[in-house]
């Protein structure tokens, strides 16, 4: 007796209901997602398309670059008004146009949450469909959505990830359409043809680096003649005509994506190439990263970082599916060419990328995560490797142990999700032992996900917070939005900005992604006050904190963990060090240089305040006082990596840094909030040099003259900026304070 699997219709009808099943859970599963770190600045992104497309703003037809053709969000160290053009934003002018229409009982972020869940639902769909192309078998299209459904950081990141997720769609709805165009021919279906385009445009529409689904496209077909002329089954005249139409056709997505990005318009031949010059290796955000144990600056990070993503994210099923394809790969080799080609096309997709990131030493960083475009590739493989065992296996009580072990195994990210909602993005394989295992030594919680879940929790055990008398959460970390939004839909609860050892607050939500800027709190977890952890199996994603320094405080019944040892404790040096890091978090570096400075001076041996004083000095442009206060450090701890990763930029920023008129403007500026005020005045003398009518230049001079209590020569420089500008009030009053204290 044979037991038989049938891989063709009668499956289809399974299919089709998981499909629908998968579209509708998912969407109804977001409603408990949290926000993210970057969703503020794409749901603003996503009403200005709409504006600029009804004509009420045009801010996003602006260019994202400066007039030295820099990205703005680089030269001016913070984002402006136009520096997120540089995406091409669809996926957010969708979400908007949806809110407007369909969604208008919810809030922004519901409803952007239920359709990123939607198009994670489209993602697990196409994943599926391209292996029922490839294998032309409803079951193992079945299996592919099974297996893609439960991949849990997919699953998790569908429920409110903004930016991966609509890219990984696109990416795998272009390679469907690639490998079905490879099929079809030598037939050549107008249909096709406009999926294909469209595909590119929409994939290019939220990432201008998904062009390379181009060369995909041109590769292949390509790989695929190359096999059909070997085979002697076609002629050159067809290869060049059809060759040609697919260049149209690639031409017409590439520039079809300026339809869905207003900058684009302004040059849909350039811009998107001046957009994936950016993003070719992304160097504006740098910041450390925890892997393998280690705080490492995300540009110093080992070659296989990625790879070691991959691996230690993705569940053992896709992994073990993705090792028997290649084992049994003799087996899918001796197909029709166009299958041939579709392999070689699914395997390229997925390693192509990573290969490129590491050859390019791009800058990479957040647990890999924007690679997930690949994973859909891996996801196809690991299924295709999972049915041809299931077809080959021959002996029934074989095949029912390979069915059991396929099941054992898949059980394992099947139970995390039912287990871990709505963290389901912070899985580890068990391969490495888990989240238990990753914490302290990879990346968890950098994006916020735990923190509505700490809300709720508060809102659910806290008993004293009343609408009169409100309850205070402080959250520290990144977007404050990823809190606020919550406390203002809230009766008995705000969120509020207060030092954290002060009694401003009554909860704080801290996170261990806040061990970017302060190591220790990783390596003492869990603070002192902890009531509560959230929790991803048994690993803590953040800690909920009760104010201990409230006298006669109700505290609820802890969780999880019983306060401990506080990552630094209540001393003059720590106090300096948490205004610094607060004053960090709000990017008014200045007074961050002030406060660690305080804090050195008070514990000069402590390498976190001078790293810390370092890390402002580049923020400001300020390379020469970033490697001299770095020296001091070098002396006391010659290997302190932190530090030596922040220097290694210095020099690297300043070996292509420039100084002009501007650049001295701004060192004079900074010199004075820090109280440098000689060093101001020689900065704004070099302005001078620059620009001799700059008033601005004599207005500062002054301005630190008064300071250092020198008055005549406060005036003096007044005098001359008001021969240049005799109207200008900061003169004028300069010059008057100057006269009053002289006469005192």
């Amino acid at each position: 007796m044979k037991l038989q699997f049938d891989f063709s219709n009668p499956f289809k009808l399974l299919f089709l209901l998981s499909a629908l099943a998968v579209s509708i859970i998912l969407p109804f599963a977001s409603k408990d997602a949290g926000i993210t770190e970057d969703e503020p600045q794409h749901l603003e992104h996503g009403k200005k398309i709409c504006a600029w497309y009804t004509g009420e703003d045009k801010t996003v037809g602006e260019s994202p670059f400066d007039a030295k053709g820099q990205w703005k969000y680089y030269s001016e160290g913070t984002a402006s008004k136009t520096a997120i053009n540089i995406y091409g934003g669809f996926f957010d002018l969708v979400a908007e146009v949806f809110h407007r229409t369909v969604f208008r009982s919810l809030d922004e972020y519901e409803s952007k949450h239920i359709l990123s869940a939607f198009f994670g639902a489209l993602l697990f769909i196409f994943t599926a469909l391209i292996a029922q192309r490839i294998s032309e078998s409803w079951a193992v299209a079945l299996l592919t959505l099974v297996i893609a459904t439960f991949t849990p950081r997919l699953f998790g990141y569908s429920l409110n990830n903004p930016k991966d997720i609509p890219l990984a769609t696109f990416f795998a709805f272009s390679i469907l359409q690639i490998i079905s165009f490879l099929k079809e021919l030598p037939r050549i279906r107008t249909v096709r043809l406009v999926l294909l385009a469209l595909s590119f445009s929409l994939a290019m529409a939220v990432r201008s680096g998904a062009m390379i689904l181009i060369f995909y496209f041109l590769l292949f077909l390509a790989f695929y003649f190359l096999l059909q002329i070997l085979s002697g089954e076609v002629d050159k005249k067809y290869i060049v005509k059809t060759f040609a139409l697919a260049i149209a056709i690639s031409i017409a997505g590439y520039l079809g994506t300026s339809l869905f990005w207003p900058w684009a318009m302004n040059n849909p031949l350039l811009n998107p190439l001046r957009s994936m010059s950016v993003f070719k290796n992304f160097n504006t955000f740098i910041i450390n990263e925890l892997f393998e144990g280690k705080w490492i600056g995300t540009g110093r990070l080992p070659w296989y970082f990625v790879p070691k993503w991959i691996y230690i994210t993705l569940p053992v099923v896709s992994l073990s599916g993705l090792a028997l394809f290649l084992i049994l790969i003799p087996k899918f080799i001796r197909k029709e060419n166009w299958r041939i080609s579709a392999y070689a096309l699914l395997f390229f997709s997925a390693v192509f990328p990573v290969l490129s990131i590491i050859l390019g030493n791009s800058n990479i960083y957040n647990s890999a995560r924007h690679i997930t475009f690949v994973i859909p590739s891996i996801i196809v493989l690991a299924s295709l490797g999972w049915a041809e065992v299931f077809k080959t296996v021959r002996d029934i009580y074989l095949k029912l142990s390979v069915g059991i072990a396929f099941l054992i195994i898949l059980s394992e990210p099947v139970l995390f999700i039912f287990h871990n909602h709505p963290v389901q993005a912070m899985y580890f394989s068990p391969l490495i032992g888990g989240t238990k295992a990753a914490f302290k030594n990879f990346e968890m919680d950098y994006w916020g996900v735990s923190i509505k879940p700490a809300f709720d929790w508060i809102e659910k055990h806290d008993s004293t917070a009343t609408a009169q008398n409100k309850g205070r959460i402080r959250l520290w970390y990144g977007e404050q939005a990823k809190l606020n939004h919550f406390t203002e839909k809230s009766s008995r609860f705000v969120a509020v900005l207060a030092n954290e050892d002060s009694r401003d607050w009554d909860y704080f939500i801290q996170m261990p992604a806040e061990g970017k800027f302060a190591p220790d709190i990783v390596y003492h977890w869990p603070p002192k006050g902890t009531v509560c952890e959230i929790m991803a199996d048994s690993a803590p994603l953040c800690a909920i904190i009760k104010n201990y320094r409230l006298e006669n405080s109700s505290t609820p019944a802890a969780n999880n963990a019983a306060p401990v040892a506080a990552a630094v404790s209540a001393d003059p040096a720590a106090n300096a060090f948490n205004e610094g890091m607060s004053y960090y978090g709000k990017k008014n570096f200045n007074a961050a240089v002030l406060a660690f400075k305080r804090a050195h001076q008070l514990a000069p041996k402590n390498m976190l305040m001078i790293n810390n004083v370092v890390a402002c000095y580049n923020e400001l442009n300020m390379f020469d006082e970033a490697l001299e206060f770095g020296a001091v450090g070098i002396k006391v701890d010659p290997n302190f990596e932190l530090l030596k990763n922040n220097l290694r930029e210095t020099l690297k920023a300043k070996q292509v840094f420039k100084p002009d008129a501007n650049y001295y403007i701004n060192l004079s500026y900074n010199y004075y909030m820090q109280r440098e005020f000689e060093k101001c005045i020689a900065s704004s003398k070099m302005i001078l040099k620059y620009q001799p009518n700059s008033y601005l230049a004599w207005n500062n001079i002054c301005s630190a003259y008064n300071e250092l209590h020198q008055y005549a020569k406060a005036v003096e420089a007044c005098d001359k900026g008001l021969k240049l500008a005799p109207k200008d009030e900061l003169l004028k009053n300069n010059k008057a304070a100057a006269l009053q204290a002289k006469g005192k």
